[in-house]
This record gives C-alpha cells, sequence and structure tokens, in this order.
C-alpha cells in the first residue's frame, strides 16, 4: 500500500499506512517518513554481521545541500523523525554538531535522534543541542561490557560510560539501548530479561531488541526469531501488544517491570522482506545524495 508524490521532480511511491495488529488489515495515514542522515559511512568497529563492514569513507557533507533538502521536505510536511547516523556519527564530532544545529535551524521543533556503537559517548553532553535532541539511540548487544565489546570487536561505550551521561543530562529518557539478538549472546527469554534488569538498573526507559537481516553467512548462521524469545505466556509482565507492517516486518512494544518495580519500555522488531516495491523511509547520504532508502534510488 502506498502514494505515489513528485519531490524534486522526480515520481516515487511511498508507505502511506499504519502497522496494524492484524495483518490482513491497515489503517491509511498521512505519508511520512522518516529521514536517516548518514553524516559518514566509517566505522570503527568490525562487527560480523554489519553489511558494511570494511566501509572507511568518513563523507564529506555539504551542509548547504542538506539544508535545502530539509527545507523542502519539511515544507511539503513529508518527515516523521530525522535520525543521524554513519558509519559511526561520533568519530565525527564537530560534523555531528553542526548537522544537528543546522535540523533545529529549519525545523525548531524536529524530532531528532543520534545512532551509535557508544564511541566517545561521554562527549554527547557537550554537543549544543544536547537538550533538545529527543534520544540517543546506543548499539548495546550483551548486558557485559566483555561481551559487547566481543561482538564489537573494540572499546565501546561500558556501563560506567552510560551512567555518566545519565548523570549530566536533564532528559533523563536521552538515552536508550539497541540489542540485536545474536545466538550465543542474547538470545532466550532469561538473557532478555537480565539485559532489561541491566537496563533498568541504569535508568534507561527504553530498550529495544531486533533480530538479525540475513545479509551476509554470519547473520543467517547466528539468527534468532524474536517469537521463540518474546511469548506473552513468558513475559513479565504480560502486556504485549503485536504489530504488523504487510509482510515486511513485524514488532512487539510492551513494558517490562524490574524485580524491584522499575518500569521499563521495550519493543522487539523483525524484518523478513528486504526488497519493498515503495519507500519506507529517505536517506541523505554521505555523498549528498538524498535516497528513497538504504542503498535505493536516488531522488537528487
Amino acid at each position: 500500500m502506498y502514494e505515489e508524490i513528485e519531490i524534486f521532480g522526480e515520481k516515487i511511491r511511498i508507505k502511506n499506512y499504519l502497522c496494524s495488529s492484524n495483518p490482513n488489515k491497515i489503517k491509511r495515514q498521512n505519508a511520512k517518513l522518516n529521514l536517516y542522515i548518514k553524516i559518514n559511512d566509517a566505522c570503527n568497529a568490525k562487527c560480523e554481521f554489519c553489511s558494511n563492514r570494511d566501509m572507511q569513507d568518513m563523507g564529506n557533507i555539504n551542509l548547504e545541500k542538506l539544508e535545502y533538502v530539509l527545507d523542502y521536505l519539511n515544507k511539503r510536511n513529508l518527515l516523521n523523525r530525522i535520525s543521524i547516523t554513519g558509519g559511526e556519527p561520533m568519530l565525527k564530532l564537530d560534523l555531528l554538531n553542526k548537522v544537528a544545529n543546522l535540523i533545529f535551524k529549519v525545523i525548531p521543533n524536529a524530532m531528532v535522534t543520534i545512532n551509535t556503537n557508544g564511541f566517545n559517548l561521554r562527549k554527547v553532553v557537550n554537543l549544543d543541542s544536547i537538550n533538545k535532541i529527543e534520544g540517543i539511540h546506543i548499539s548495546r548487544h550483551h548486558y557485559e561490557d566483555e561481551l559487547n565489546k566481543q561482538i564489537f570487536k573494540m572499546d565501546v561505550a561500558t556501563k560506567e560510560d552510560i551512567e555518566y551521561v545519565m548523570s549530566n543530562v536533564t532528559n533523563k529518557k536521552l538515552l536508550r539501548l539497541n540489542c540485536l539478538l545474536i545466538k550465543d549472546y542474547i538470545d532466550k527469554p532469561e538473557e532478555v530479561e537480565k539485559y532489561l534488569e541491566f537496563a533498568s538498573e541504569l535508568g534507561i526507559f527504553r530498550v529495544g531488541f531486533v533480530s538479525l537481516m540475513k545479509v551476509n553467512g554470519y547473520c543467517k548462521e547466528n539468527y534468532i526469531n524474536f517469537n521463540s524469545v518474546f511469548k506473552k505466556e513468558i513475559m513479565n509482565p504480560k502486556t504485549i501488544a503485536h504489530f504488523y507492517d504487510m509482510n515486511i516486518c513485524e514488532c512487539i512494544n510492551g513494558v517490562y517491570i524490574s524485580k524491584k518495580g522499575k518500569f521499563v519500555e521495550c519493543y522487539a522488531r523483525m524484518t523478513k522482506e528486504l526488497n519493498c516495491e515503495y519507500s519506507r523511509q529517505f536517506v541523505y547520504t554521505s555523498d549528498n545524495r538524498l535516497t528513497t532508502g538504504f542503498g535505493k534510488a536516488i531522488i537528487i
């Protein structure tokens, strides 16, 4: 289900519906997409699940063109959230700061998030717009620092780094944790519960669990279907809502109550189909192209 629109002189198909608890019924909505701004393609981690692990392009963002694109999409009322990502955006802190400032200059009420593996995490408190940013999503694939480091094959944010940021920002909902479900790491209900207990102790209010996308041999070998981990009859509490996006993906949303009575929002997601005939997000690449998705068609 999609609608066709014209932007920058190009006709594109974009998603125009909401996910539903019934995979056979959908609800239409005004077409709005998330925009991902890749400020670089380079990453200092060597994750085996990543299809771009060998990319080391630091990019060369043209801020004037980015401003033009932001203004155009905003005036067309086509934007939902804006996510600054990479590569690893924390490798280019000065540019990250400039891009965040630019977004809020063009769209003062923008909902902006940052995706990071946690490198240089303590320095996010120095961003000019830190009090405007809605969330910083930290990829952390195990509750134990050493096992998390083992997955990334490098030093990333530790428990102490997360505690430092939490104690130095006013928005206590700023940090969120994203965890991939990987065989022999976080791969069963009891491991998910340990992870959520870890998050609750840190004061993290939202945690996401994501099944690997089968983009390479490692992902196929270590794939965990989230439905085998998140079951209503074993989760605490039993308040899980299941949603479907046609045959593209499915997810669950819920709330976890820790052993100390703390609440943690949690969700899990699984992409089932990598190819889609319509655009589900916009991506502004590090070489200054606006595309219909990651690795998808160029619009401008």
